[in-house]
């Protein structure tokens, strides 16, 4: 007989099949939506449990490919995307890649102030710091105070690499917060992932360093049906890294779920084939909205359309 917490536990692990499950319906086998029989997951919209295959990173690591961007570069835009987090901010009012030596903050001051709802030039996947970064101009407008930050973070970010470079991955965390006004650990977390994608900015992996947000600390404080502390929180996501094999073995003994059949088929992709530190994370969120939904509470999530 399993425990609560095992019950909890194997939950967890299921509802990663099942989302993953609907990525490898809809794109690699190509079938017609409906994707799933889950009413929640069906009409819910919900992050991918790779943080790669979401539409945001997507957007990101396709500027970061472009041939002959510098470090610095790649660097600059993590940052500038990250911030903004939305899609339609860099591409049409950044007008894609950014070039930090030559970033007019007031052509792009201009270019924001003449929208007609600036509050859509942000996603509200999750919050930024509203602390002003130069009080003594424009402190209530957030976008400005970003771009007067980045304006300042331009000639730093050669200095901010040998750091990252020369620091274990854990560090690195310490290292954006410490240099990337307005960062906070979530987002300096979300900028770290960006940088390992790059290929030439960290020598390390999103399986090397883990920063527990909000969310999926509330996650697993469910899963464990106690209030974690930051420490305990830490260790109960690397103890639920440790348990993919014997839980996704155990899911497909118990309900003939292959997470062999729907995993991401990507030969680099660290830890495979089972999921790495940082999506082990990022999957804890997004079953606590889940598992919020499940119970009926409500959540303001989109619906999905097909």
């Amino acid at each position: 007989m399993m425990t609560q917490i095992e019950q909890n536990i194997a939950a967890f692990f299921e509802f990663v099949y099942r989302r993953q499950e609907i990525w490898h319906r809809r794109f690699v086998l190509q079938q017609p939506a409906p994707w799933t029989d889950d009413a929640v997951l069906r009409n819910y919209k919900f992050c991918n449990v790779y943080r790669e295959l979401d539409g945001g990173t997507q957007a990101i690591v396709k500027y970061l490919k472009q041939p002959g961007i510098t470090p610095e570069a790649k660097l600059f835009n993590i940052i500038a995307y990250r911030f903004f987090n939305r899609r339609d901010t860099i591409e049409k009012l950044f007008g894609g890649l950014l070039n930090p030596l030559n970033f007019k903050v007031k052509d792009y001051e201009k270019r924001f102030d003449g929208l007609k709802k600036r509050e859509n030039i942000f996603s509200n996947a999750y919050l930024v710091s509203s602390h002003p970064y130069n009080p003594a101009y424009r402190p209530q407008d957030k976008h400005v105070q970003i771009l007067l930050m980045l304006d300042d973070l331009r000639g730093r970010l050669g200095e901010i690499i040998e750091r990252l470079r020369a620091n274990p991955p854990q560090e690195g965390l310490k290292i954006i917060a410490k240099n990337v006004a307005m960062a906070g650990p979530f987002l300096s977390g979300q900028i770290l992932l960006d940088a390992t994608y790059a290929g030439d900015i960290v020598p390390y992996s999103g399986n090397d360093f883990l920063i527990v947000g909000p969310g999926a600390h509330w996650g697993l404080n469910l899963i464990f049906e106690k209030k974690l502390s930051k420490k305990e929180a830490d260790e109960a996501c690397r103890r639920l890294y440790g348990m993919q094999k014997e839980e996704f073995n155990r899911l497909a003994k118990n309900k003939g779920l292959d997470w062999q059949a729907v995993r991401w088929q990507k030969p680099d992709y660290p830890n495979a084939p089972y999921l790495c530190l940082h999506d082990i994370q990022n999957s804890l969120c997004e079953f606590r909205k889940y598992w919020r939904l499940k119970a009926g509470e409500k959540a303001k999530k989109r619906y999905f359309k097909s």
